[in-house]
């Protein structure tokens, strides 16, 4: 009998164990593997895409004409590089934010890569588009991001 009187003590202990970290965990105890939502972040980068539509369209319109050129476009590139070196020490300043921060590099290479095409220049609006393209898909999976934030996803 002190066997079984052993093993019951024991499965006691473990019955209180589960619910006391069954407990701990509906209380909310969560690992959280990125950064909180951050509205700064999300409506900057709203603004700076707001920024890359305007520019394809406008350059769309004036392809053929000296006011494509790269040369008046400097400004924006400048500004451009700018908003996104603000967004992204913002980003870093945040614990867990790796990706957004990868995110953000990745989308000044491709402004980077942008402004080289656009110095070569362009001579058709249709091959703005997979330009466009691809901005807007970057853009959109940055805030993809920080909306899943702002749902605690």
């Amino acid at each position: 009998m002190r066997a079984s009187g052993g093993f019951a003590a024991k499965m006691g202990s473990a019955l209180r164990l589960t619910v006391v970290a069954t407990a701990l965990i509906g209380l909310g105890c969560q690992v959280k593997l990125v950064a909180d939502y951050d509205e700064i972040t999300d409506r900057s980068v709203t603004a700076l895409q707001r920024e890359f539509e305007r520019f394809f369209v406008e350059v769309e319109r004036k392809i053929g004409t000296p006011e494509a050129d790269h040369a008046n476009y400097v400004d924006f590139y400048d500004g451009v590089r700018a908003e996104l070196g603000v967004i992204r020490v913002r980003a870093a300043a945040r614990p867990k934010n790796e990706i957004t921060i990868r995110q953000l590099d990745l989308l000044a290479e491709n402004v980077d890569n942008l402004e080289a095409l656009h110095e070569l220049g362009f001579d058709d609006p249709e091959e703005l588009e997979p330009l466009r393209s691809a901005f807007q898909q970057s853009f959109q999976a940055i805030l993809t991001l920080e909306l899943a934030k702002k749902r605690g996803q």
